[in-house]
């Protein structure tokens, strides 16, 4: 899983401007997800190009998964955690991953239009 950090004092269009180049989807909007705990799998929309996260200083993290063929039927993709509470972290994403997360997590859609 690729995370790309970025400054937490990017304006929404300068976010949109990024993505469009980490991407290629020159049409895009952001949308917002959930500002609380999500402890169970979570699907953005279908249409999601990358996912914004901003994990809070006091902690927190959200990890992504996708179905597998091992003994659980999972498999661990990545997360993002308390380490990269400095930045926004851009997570380009890919359709069949889902998501949960804990503690103190603000999450964001960036989705093609």
């Amino acid at each position: 899983m690729r995370k790309i950090k970025v400054s937490r004092s990017l304006t929404d269009e300068e976010l949109l401007e990024f993505c469009r180049k980490e991407t290629g989807f020159t049409n895009c909007t952001i949308l917002p997800g959930p500002t609380t705990e999500v402890v169970y799998k979570t699907s953005p929309p279908t249409n999601t190009a990358a996912v914004v996260v901003d994990i809070s200083s006091t902690g927190g993290a959200m990890k992504v998964g996708e179905q597998s063929d091992n003994d659980l039927g999972v498999a661990a993709v990545g997360k993002v955690g308390t380490e990269d509470a400095e930045n926004l972290v851009v997570v380009p994403w890919s359709t069949g991953w889902w998501f949960y997360s804990i503690g103190s997590v603000t999450i964001r859609y960036i989705v093609k239009t």
